[in-house]
C-alpha cells in the first residue's frame, strides 16, 4: 500500500469509529437498581451524553465535519487539516475517558436520593472507540507529514 492509501484508510477508520462513538454515547453508561421489599423495583441508567461526554460528542462531530472538507475541493489533504483532525480526535478521546471515569447515575424518590457509580460496558466500549479514533487520526496525520497530501488515485477495474 502506498502512503496515500494508508492515509485514506486511517481517515476512513477514524470517521467510522467516530460515528460509532456518537452512537455509543447514547447507550446507558451507568446504572442504578433500587429494590425494596419486593414493592419497589427501579432500574435507571445514564448515557454518555453529559458533562464531559457532551464535549467528547461535540469534538467528534467537529472532527467528522472537518474531515469532509477535502471532498468538496480537489481531494488533497493539507498538513493543517490533518493536524486539526488529530487534535479533535485526541480531545474527543480524552473527554470520553473523563466521562467514563467520572460519571454516575442517580434515583430520587420523595424521601431519598440514591446515587451509585456503577459503570456499564458501553462506557468501556466508548473508551476503546475513542482510542481507535484518535489513533487512526494520528496515523493519518503521520502519513500526511510524510508526504501523502495528494488525493488517492482513482483505480478503475479492468473491463
Amino acid at each position: 500500500m502506498d502512503r496515500r492509501t494508508i492515509r485514506d484508510v486511517a481517515a476512513a477508520v477514524a470517521a467510522g469509529v467516530g460515528v460509532l462513538l456518537l452512537a455509543d454515547l447514547s447507550l446507558g453508561w451507568y446504572g442504578v437498581k433500587v429494590a425494596a421489599a419486593g414493592v419497589v423495583d427501579i432500574n435507571v441508567s445514564a448515557g454518555g451524553w453529559g458533562h464531559f461526554g457532551t464535549v467528547a460528542g461535540l469534538l467528534t462531530i467537529a472532527m467528522l465535519v472537518y474531515m469532509i472538507r477535502p471532498m468538496r475541493r480537489d481531494g488533497a489533504v493539507s498538513l493543517v487539516q490533518a493536524a486539526v483532525t488529530a487534535v479533535l480526535g485526541l480531545g474527543a478521546f480524552g473527554f470520553t475517558v473523563a466521562r467514563a471515569l467520572n460519571g454516575s447515575a442517580s434515583v430520587t424518590t420523595m424521601t431519598t436520593t440514591v446515587q451509585i457509580h456503577s459503570t456499564l460496558w458501553p462506557a468501556y466500549v466508548g473508551i476503546v472507540l475513542g482510542a481507535i479514533m484518535a489513533g487512526a487520526a494520528i496515523t493519518a496525520l503521520v502519513f500526511v507529514m510524510r508526504g501523502a497530501t495528494a488525493p488517492s488515485p482513482v483505480v478503475h477495474p479492468a473491463a
